[in-house]
């Protein structure tokens, strides 16, 4: 049995297992990441998360071990933790991520707000495994034998937005999970149902690949707000409302994101993990 010092954090209910890369070194990351996030026998999280440095780099996995180039909730829980581990001294620093450097700004303690420029979306098939020229705005996908309208982007990871009626209805999960898993996504894609409240406001809920339902997803409220304000539903600020709490994103003329939000310490200790 080994003993792993960890940490579980959340970001508007989106949960994750914190610990330093040094931690994990011989450990079979591809048995230990399912096994520590299973809600039943393990700590139970959405995604495992190392913290590496020298440079800061933030290693993100979903909770069945596929790795992910970033997690929006994700950075301000390892923004979080790096600080009250002491692996940052001030409250403003880059991250090394597997979309590039984030920047960092920690804007309050108490309660604790952290600010990510998150990046500009990426419009390109490629980007999203796509191959050729195909349209991945306002196109249509058929789906259990339904007709739905999507846009789909690359927003720090691969995002789908689906604008509906009501984004907390439930009669619509079978269809997120459907899409999500479609054969026209080679990777799959995170499905975001997307509620346009006003011109300030969304309301959202995210099917994520490698998770499943959560309860937030940070990239996706930026993939959400993009799409919202290209389509001149909304302004260049929104609040994204999600089950557990809500995400302010700003849109810079040259569509840079910038993402602002809380994250929350569950608790700290060790993980027995019999390897």
């Amino acid at each position: 049995m080994t003993l792993l010092p960890m940490a579980k954090y959340h970001g508007c209910g989106n949960d994750f297992l914190l610990l330093r890369k040094e931690a994990v070194q011989g450990i079979d990351l591809a048995r230990l990441i399912p096994a520590a996030c299973h809600r039943q026998t393990g700590a139970g999280a959405d995604g495992f998360i190392l913290a590496g440095q020298p440079p800061l780099e933030m290693i993100y996995y979903n909770s069945d071990g596929s790795p992910a180039p970033m997690c929006g909730n994700g950075i301000r829980c390892f923004a979080r933790f790096c600080w009250e581990e002491g692996l940052v001294t001030s409250r403003s620093f880059p991250v090394l991520t597997g979309d590039g450097v984030k920047e960092v700004e920690i804007t309050g303690l108490d309660p604790f707000e952290a600010r990510i420029s998150m990046g500009r979306p990426d419009d390109r098939p490629q980007a999203v495994g796509i191959g050729g020229d195909t349209p991945l705005w306002d196109y249509p996908l058929t789906v259990m034998d339904r007709q739905v309208t999507l846009c789909t982007l690359f927003m720090a990871t691969v995002h789908t937005v689906w604008l509906v009626e009501d984004a907390f209805d439930d009669r619509l999960l079978p269809l997120a999970e459907a899409i999500h898993r479609h054969p026209f996504f080679p990777r799959k894609t995170n499905l975001n149902l997307v509620q346009v409240i006003d011109r300030n406001t969304l309301r959202m809920r995210t099917w994520e690949r490698g998770a499943g339902l959560t309860l937030a997803c940070g990239t996706g409220a930026c993939a959400a707000a993009l799409v919202a304000r290209r389509k001149g539903l909304c302004g260049p600020k929104i609040a994204v409302e999600l089950p557990l709490g809500r995400l302010t994103i700003t849109i810079d003329p040259d569509e840079t994101v910038r993402m602002a939000g809380p994250a929350c310490p569950i608790w700290k200790g060790e993980y027995c993990y019999d390897c």
